[in-house]
């Protein structure tokens, strides 16, 4: 046990010795990595950190919402969304509509130094833009916007104006959609209307004529045509059966026409609730988000951290130190081999 101590003692010895040897180097490059560290520390723009919390609404019709009457869980319109529909309002913020509107409302161009004769200027932007905007989707299945910028009231601004634009692009995307919707409607109805019209026109000719009910005055002209018969006044027989005549020209017709426009004004009763629900959707401003917080403007910087940079740089330099000494001997070993 002695001469394991004894054996290793020296040679832990040794390696103190070899490194104070050194010192000198290591302190050196240390020293340089320390400087190195404080002046990129202060040459490094300040990042200020602004975010937006917000939840997804879980209905985006209104429609379903508020004119239909048969409901489910999903037509409630303060009902938090679930983690689809975050996935959803994820992929609304990352859309190009969002950056490129962000991106000219602010000269984002300007502020991350693209030039605007560069030939990869959009690529440019989409990298910068990832870099300083980040959306992400926290644990209790809200969405975060976090924006990072040299100016801490623009930083607030970009993060209020992307969560502001998440329903001006969600309801530019529906526009076209619920704008077709509704005309396509909008003309059926129409059509259905002009078409009652024309029947209710032929039903009063028919009635002009002498048919109101044909069922109705079958029954009552064969009870009176009979007792006619019965009376023996062939003069009231004669009359009924004139009568019988012109509703066997014309009640077919009439029965016909009575039986469609029954059914065309159902059908009409449920294009209008269409109609409507067409019309709500189009004209429908309903917010697709809760926010939570709204962004403030940062009193104290995000990055960098002086402090961290410094240490980094120095630890940096010793590794670097202790790699060339290394280096240094390996190669003395392998000249003397």
């Amino acid at each position: 046990m002695q001469q394991a101590n004894s054996g290793q003692g020296p040679a832990s010895f040794d390696l103190v010795l070899f490194l104070w040897a050194r010192r000198r180097l290591i302190i050196g490059i240390t020293a340089l990595g320390l400087v190195a560290g404080v002046v990129a520390a202060y040459v490094i723009t300040p990042l200020y950190r602004s975010e937006v919390i917000m939840f997804p609404a879980i209905t985006n019709s209104a429609s379903k919402a508020l004119l239909n009457e048969q409901t489910t869980g999903r037509d409630d319109i303060l009902a938090l969304g679930d983690e689809e529909d975050s996935e959803q309002l994820l992929q609304m913020l990352n859309s190009d509509k969002v950056r490129d509107r962000v991106a000219r409302k602010f000269d984002l161009m300007e502020v991350y130094k693209i030039k605007s004769d560069s030939k990869h200027k959009n690529s440019e932007l989409a990298e910068a833009f990832k870099e300083h905007i980040k959306f992400e989707y926290t644990k209790f299945s809200s969405v975060r916007v976090e924006v990072l910028d040299p100016k801490a009231e623009r930083a607030a601004d970009i993060a209020n104006y992307i969560a502001d634009q998440v329903d001006s692009v969600w309801k530019d995307m529906a526009q076209e959609r619920a704008e077709k919707g509704f005309r396509l409607v909008d003309t059926k109805v129409k059509q259905l209307e002009a078409d009652i019209r024309q029947m209710a026109d032929s039903m009063r000719i028919l009635r002009e004529l002498g048919v109101h009910d044909y069922h109705t005055q079958t029954e009552r002209y064969n009870e009176y045509l009979g007792a006619a018969i019965v009376k023996g006044d062939q003069r009231a027989v004669k009359e009924f059966e004139e009568r019988f005549k012109v509703l066997a020209q014309y009640g077919g017709a009439y029965v016909t026409l009575q039986d469609r426009l029954f059914n065309e004004t159902k059908r009409l009763s449920v294009l209008k609730m269409k109609q409507e629900q067409a019309q709500a959707d189009l004209e429908s401003d309903l917010p697709h988000k809760f926010v939570v917080n709204r962004a403030q403007p940062a009193d104290k910087k995000a990055y960098p951290i002086r402090w961290l940079v410094v240490a980094i740089s120095g630890i940096a330099a010793l590794l670097l130190a202790l790699l060339l000494i290394v280096v240094q001997e390996n190669v003395k070993k392998i000249r003397n081999a």
